[in-house]
């Protein structure tokens, strides 16, 4: 009878630790491919990054042009022609449709006012086009 529990547990002992070996290499393998994807798409990332937060600053500056200096506002034209230049790039290397966004068209920062859900679409689909990366 003891012979035969103990044999029961040390077969359970070895099917529990076989389950958690392999468990641990499924998420080992995962984080593996996590980070040479990440490494590989990590410019790519930045990038768009950088371009989202050039759209949020555009949105923050935006609704408030009595607030700002003249200084600001002055800014917001050169900030806005690089955001647009940025997106043409992410066009020509195929990571967006830029002639898709409602920004394509859109010519200065008095358009761009009217147009103020324009930046709203640049930011999800850059948001979409960073979160697609990593699946």
């Amino acid at each position: 009878m003891i012979e035969n529990t103990s044999l029961l547990l040390t077969t359970a002992a070895t099917t529990f630790a076989a389950i958690a070996a392999w468990c641990s290499y499924k998420i080992s393998k995962n984080s593996l491919d996590f980070q040479k994807n990440y490494a590989k798409n990590q410019n790519l990332v930045n990038e768009l990054s950088r371009i989202i937060y050039n759209a949020e600053t555009l949105q923050i500056l935006i609704p408030k042009p009595l607030e700002m200096s003249d200084e600001e506002f002055e800014s917001i034209e050169p900030l806005f022609f690089k955001l647009k230049s940025e997106l043409e790039r992410l066009n020509v290397r195929g990571i967006i449709n830029y002639k898709d966004l409602k920004i394509s068209s859109i010519e200065n920062k008095y358009e761009l006012v009217e147009n103020y859900s324009s930046l709203e679409e640049v930011i999800n689909t850059l948001e979409a086009k960073k979160a697609e990366t990593f699946n």
